[in-house]
């Protein structure tokens, strides 16, 4: 894995994840190393820079996770390709599985032309979890992790879900309609150039033992908001696909190996046929995995979150309870 490689898996908000949990990175907030009375930090250019404007202090990702650790530029980086999973790459998949994902030279062009992906503001992230009814801290987590960002795609700003290489990314309108396309209506739109294929979150990242793997924006979304409401930030990560028709990539399946999945499924035909096309890839590679469904006929992890307090606590104290047999 490359130095670009990295940077594309694991920008400033990911590594921040990892440090300062509770730590909210936006274009104007407080330093997370020190004491700051005046929001003097800044992350931006997609997440991919930072600056302390009180000390003229700023880099990149492995910058960041230099200053906040302490430690010298050359052991900052060792230890940031470390955390951006360049240890743990399959060896004998990594270049083969990048050559072959389905990414061409069309698409990279119709990337270039993406329009600009911010970080969410305080007040777009509580309008998206208003909308999925989820709690603000998931929604906050999300976007923490790498997965949310925000963009205004086809007039209408939207909320963008993305892979941790930003080479696949869908949006949803943040006021809840649906975007116009050729007289049809979409309610989730895959920008031009992405590769269905990548999964969404740093599932990769083999230091958390447990992951869901999920189905759609939503549950993206939803997944993050149970973990971070049950307290599992530490032990499980998010593996999400953007289609229940699309297989897992290889170069992903490689990363189950000898870790424990959970897919959380959709309750429905297309729901059914995805969970046992995953399971059957994670299986054969070595991993362990099992599968949840809800209660509901055509349910989702997402809807989960509408239910009454107490039921809702319930549903995802057994999506998860895995996590607790494994401990």
């Amino acid at each position: 894995m490359t130095i670009v490689e990295a940077k594309e898996r694991l920008d400033v908000p990911a590594v921040a994840a990892r440090l300062f949990p509770h730590w909210k990175p936006a274009t104007s907030c407080k330093t997370p190393w020190r004491e700051d009375n005046s929001a003097s930090f800044s992350v931006y250019a997609q997440g991919q820079k930072w600056k302390d404007h009180g000390t003229d202090e700023g880099g990149d990702a492995p910058d960041f996770l230099a200053k906040a650790l302490t430690l010298s530029p050359e052991d900052g980086l060792r230890q940031y390709m470390e955390m951006a999973g360049a240890a743990n790459e399959p060896k004998s998949l990594g270049n083969l599985v990048r050559s072959h994902d389905g990414d061409t030279s069309e698409k990279k062009i119709a990337r270039s032309n993406w329009p600009a992906i911010d970080l969410a503001t305080e007040s777009e992230a509580q309008a998206l979890a208003n909308l999925r009814n989820l709690p603000l801290e998931g929604v906050r987590w999300a976007a923490t992790d790498g997965a949310l960002r925000m963009s205004t795609t086809g007039g209408h700003r939207s909320w963008i879900i993305r892979s941790a290489c930003g080479r696949n990314a869908q949006a949803r309108r943040l006021d809840g309609g649906v975007f116009e396309l050729n007289g049809q209506a979409l309610k989730a739109k895959t920008l031009a150039g992405s590769v269905a294929s990548i999964p969404i979150g740093l599932f990769f990242d083999v230091r958390w033992p447990l992951v869901v793997l999920v189905e759609g924006g939503p549950d993206v979304l939803a997944a993050y908001s149970a973990i971070h409401r049950l307290g599992l930030l530490d032990r499980v990560q998010v593996c999400g696909m953007l289609g229940a028709s699309l297989k897992l990539p290889s170069s992903a399946v490689a990363t189950f190996r000898n870790r424990k999945t959970r897919i959380l499924q959709h309750n429905d035909k297309a729901g059914y046929e995805a969970a046992d096309r995953w399971a059957s890839q994670i299986f054969n590679a070595g991993g362990k995995v099992d599968i949840w469904t809800p209660d509901h006929e055509g349910g989702d992890l997402n809807d989960v979150f509408r239910l009454p307090a107490d039921e809702a606590e319930a549903a995802l104290g057994e999506a998860f309870d895995f996590a607790k047999e494994a401990r």
